[in-house]
């Protein structure tokens, strides 16, 4: 391949975009003393600079001493991946609460630490440390991830260091205790949709949740249209997400994949008059002044405040809810199949057009529809 850093050859390039634009990369791949195959890169402000140093290397000189010198950092390894690699998988408030961990809690003790300079002593103490200083069993295993990932990455595919090599991140540390999460019996559903205590507006929240097993984002950002009542069904199609900072903004469901979740007839009798009268494009949520979905911290208020006036465990979450929901059809619904639940909860790929366009309901979701209603009743009086 045309410029590539081949062995006893190499490259010598500049970069065009990022934080090193204007840059030249200079890249060699050799064989070191254990006979591993290993790559040294290296950045330089000039072309001349690069182009002298890449001249040495081919000509043998000092190649161990120049790997031992220029050997990249954890720190610079890090970010490498960061701008190089993550963002073909990952979400950018996934790589960018990466980042702020490492930054925070890592960089000051690997940072500057040679990628095969790092041994499992001084990354036990470092654990050790952070437990000292107050740091919490999830914060630990967070902070491990991240540079067991970093590491296994430096290691394969990238071959950064040997083979050989063990992962030195990869000590065993205190599991945090799991929460114990909260399903309830249909009976509880019952009692809790049907409280006298709850407006329309949180019967409504409660039925999505509970009856529908939406997401919290889901709920957050749906709209009038989405309620396609005389389909019995959802659109999900869009819902609220929250980046790095706190920041959010409506985009598409979970991993993209939209889905119809059906609608039984308890869930449409509590819908029919909270949403009369509603244009089709406002938020069933909004934020106090503007057609905008409510920030996350009051939409938790707002769910708080519904959970309590339902009876509803003070421990439950809004996630619990959705448990709820897949565990009663599981276990009370053996007519639905497990393909019809996983599209109906959104485990499961549907295509945008499906979702976006009405059609009637299939022979599936017509059969989880009667179940939901048989299990549940019709609670509209």
């Amino acid at each position: 391949m045309k410029g590539r850093a081949d062995d006893n050859d190499g490259s010598c390039r500049e970069i065009l975009t990022g934080r090193h634009a204007g840059k030249w990369r200079v890249q060699f791949r050799y064989l070191d003393e254990t006979g591993v195959r290993r790559r040294l890169s290296k950045l330089f402000q000039t072309k001349t600079e690069g182009k002298k140093y890449l001249q040495c290397l081919r000509r043998g000189g000092r190649v161990q001493e120049a790997a031992q010198t220029h050997e990249l950092t954890f720190g610079e390894w890090f970010e490498w991946l960061a701008e190089n690699d993550w963002p073909e998988t990952l979400a950018s408030v996934t790589i960018a609460q990466r980042r702020a961990r490492f930054r925070k809690y890592s960089a000051k003790v690997f940072g500057n630490q040679p990628l095969s300079g790092i041994d499992a002593l001084k990354v036990r103490a470092f654990y050790r440390e952070l437990r000292g200083a107050g740091a919490s069993d999830s914060l630990i295993i967070s902070v491990k991830s991240d540079l067991v990932r970093a590491f296994n990455q430096a290691i394969n595919p990238y071959q950064q260091v040997p083979h050989t090599l063990a992962n030195p991140f990869r000590l065993s540390v205190s599991q945090p205790k799991p929460r114990a999460a909260v399903a309830l019996s249909v009976e509880q559903v019952k009692n809790a949709i049907s409280s006298p205590s709850l407006s329309p507006s949180q019967q409504a929240l409660l039925g999505l949740l509970l009856l529908a097993g939406l997401r919290l984002g889901e709920v957050m950002a749906i709209t009038r249209q989405q309620l396609r009542l005389d389909d019995n069904l959802i659109a999900v199609d869009r819902a609220v997400k929250v980046e790095f900072g706190g920041k959010q903004s409506v985009g598409l469901p979970k991993k993209d994949k939209t889905r119809n979740a059906v609608m039984c007839q308890t869930l449409q009798a509590l819908f029919e008059s909270f949403i009369e009268g509603m244009e089709p494009e406002t938020l069933l949520w909004p934020a106090v002044s503007d057609n905008k979905p409510r920030m996350k911290k009051r939409f938790y208020e707002f769910w708080k405040e519904a959970a309590k006036s339902a009876g509803l465990p003070p421990e439950m979450s809004p996630h619990d809810c959705r448990l709820t929901h897949i565990n009663l059809i599981e276990k009370l619904m053996p007519l639905v199949s497990p393909t019809t639940l996983k599209e109906h909860v959104g485990h499961s790929a549907t295509g945008v057009t499906e979702a976006n366009y009405t059609r009637p309901l299939s022979a599936s979701q017509e059969i989880l529809r009667r179940e939901l209603d048989r299990v549940f009743g019709e609670m509209s009086q």
